[in-house]
């Protein structure tokens, strides 16, 4: 799979004065307090070094909180069950809907490709593969669909190769969720609705 670099959004300026502000504050606060005392150079020193250092300190703590925060969020938003997906349910986890996790169907396998919304995502690169059983494509090295016809043609022995070591790249990188059924196949009960993550 060829990561395609994609544009990062740059911060803007709040961001980049919100994350300079506590130092600013501090620097003047160390300024002003060398000054009232008189303190030595040494002593001035010293402070500067604490201070920094537990600033850094605080600051980490609180970076960490909030990127804790966010992969939380993540989760919940993304997380499906470990279980077995009707052909039918993966066009609701297309890319479309940016509150919905991405799937993709390879080889009678499902995978949660959340974690690459930049590429499976809505106007991705990869975004025809999401929400459908991409193993044609990925083993004609498509990124369209072909014809009724064109997709029933049995895949060569070079193409099956191909579309395994799609499968292993996919194990590697996402996580599987369980297996690609058909109505016939979910007789057991084991599919469940959509986005609860409890079976019915």
């Amino acid at each position: 799979e060829q990561m395609w670099p994609t544009a990062q959004r740059r911060p803007g300026w709040g961001a980049w004065l919100g994350s300079w502000s506590p130092w600013m504050v501090f620097l003047a606060q160390w300024r002003y307090v060398s000054v009232l005392y008189s303190l030595s150079v040494a002593t001035q020193s010293g402070l500067l070094v604490c201070g920094l250092w537990l600033l850094s300190k605080a600051w980490h703590n609180v970076q960490l909180r909030i990127a804790q925060r966010r992969y939380q969020e993540w989760l919940r938003k993304y997380t499906l069950p470990k279980r077995d997906y009707l052909i039918s349910e993966l066009s609701h986890y297309d890319g479309r809907d940016p509150e919905r996790a991405i799937l993709v169907a390879v080889k009678g396998k499902v995978f949660n490709v959340s974690a690459g919304a930049n590429f499976y995502g809505s106007g991705g690169p990869y975004n025809v593969f999401a929400g459908r059983d991409a193993t044609w494509l990925l083993a004609k090295g498509e990124l369209e669909l072909g014809t009724a016809e064109e997709m029933a043609v049995p895949l060569t022995e070079a193409e099956q190769h191909a579309v395994d070591d799609w499968v292993n790249h996919y194990e590697y990188k996402y996580e599987l969720l369980g297996s690609l059924v058909s109505a016939d196949d979910s007789v057991d009960g084991s599919v469940s609705n959509l986005d609860t993550g409890h079976q019915t």
